[in-house]
């Protein structure tokens, strides 16, 4: 049987290993292609460990970024402004991507670039946090109409619109709830999804409602809430600045497992270079 010269996988940080091997036969060479600190794969197989694994996720063997003698890790980043690709790269890419030029000729009125972290007072939210609803609805008012220059688009300057925000939430509650608050305000025009949604969009501003009051709150856990990959995923939707809306007594837990306090290490972590406030 005739072999393909190349085989090329995208998104390999999502194309499980299984699946990788079976078709690897096909060709003499394999080139993956793909990013293991985004979403992994939406539909899981019943292999074991390791099979079960991303394509890139074994290859990268614990890392957040490929070594150097296993490939090449493309470290510059189009979308985000320089002052929240440093926050994404010190959280999941192991201080190795930068921005690029473009980015940083951007500019909104109204909030600094960067990461934002506003913390609610609540109690007892699981899945749904009207608090934070509320929060998101302050932020997009005070934000909508400022000026957006972005010198790669033709369009700008021009005023901040209700499509120019994208909020990310973990449960569909809180999607459905922040919704609801959106359309009373008039603000239809804005995105809302959980980050399964959002992979690959982008916006000039991310917001980010964690929802839950507490780590014993949250229905599936902090490992969940704070899983590495979808903390990054949502907030490296945004090309100016990203606002992470969380309560106040969400990381007061102790984590039972090494992957739950690495991940709770790496979101307490996001505060470090970030603006906070209350």
């Amino acid at each position: 049987m005739e072999k393909l010269d190349l085989l090329v996988i995208d998104e390999a940080g999502q194309f499980s290993l299984a699946s990788t091997i079976a078709v690897s036969v096909a060709a003499s060479r394999l080139l993956l292609l793909g990013d293991p600190q985004q979403l992994p794969q939406v539909s899981q197989g019943t292999h074991p460990e390791p099979v079960d694994e991303s394509a890139l996720g074994w290859l990268v063997d614990g890392h957040r970024t490929i070594p150097p003698e296993l490939g090449y890790f493309l470290g510059e980043t189009y979308r985000m402004h320089p002052d929240l690709t440093e926050v994404v790269s010190r959280h999941s890419y192991e201080d190795r991507l930068h921005a690029a030029a473009p980015p940083a000729a951007r500019h909104l009125d109204g909030i600094g670039p960067g990461l934002h972290v506003v913390t609610v007072d609540h109690t007892g939210n699981q899945t749904e946090s009207p608090e934070e609803a509320a929060e998101v609805v302050r932020q997009i008012r005070d934000l909508l109409g400022s000026q957006w220059v972005d010198p790669g688009d033709a369009a700008t300057p021009r005023a901040l619109g209700p499509e120019d925000f994208l909020v990310v939430a973990p449960y569909n509650a809180q999607v459905s709830r922040i919704r609801t608050e959106l359309r009373r305000a008039g603000l239809d025009g804005v995105r809302v999804g959980t980050v399964d949604r959002f992979q690959g969009q982008e916006a000039p501003v991310a917001i980010v409602s964690m929802a839950a009051s507490s780590s014993a709150d949250a229905p599936r856990g902090l490992g969940f809430l704070l899983d590495r990959n979808r903390i990054n995923v949502a907030i490296s939707r945004a090309q100016w600045c990203a606002v992470l809306i969380r309560s106040r007594e969400l990381t007061a837990a102790m984590p039972s497992s090494t992957r739950g306090l690495l991940d709770l290490g790496g979101f307490i972590g996001l505060r470090d270079g970030a603006h906070n406030g209350s």
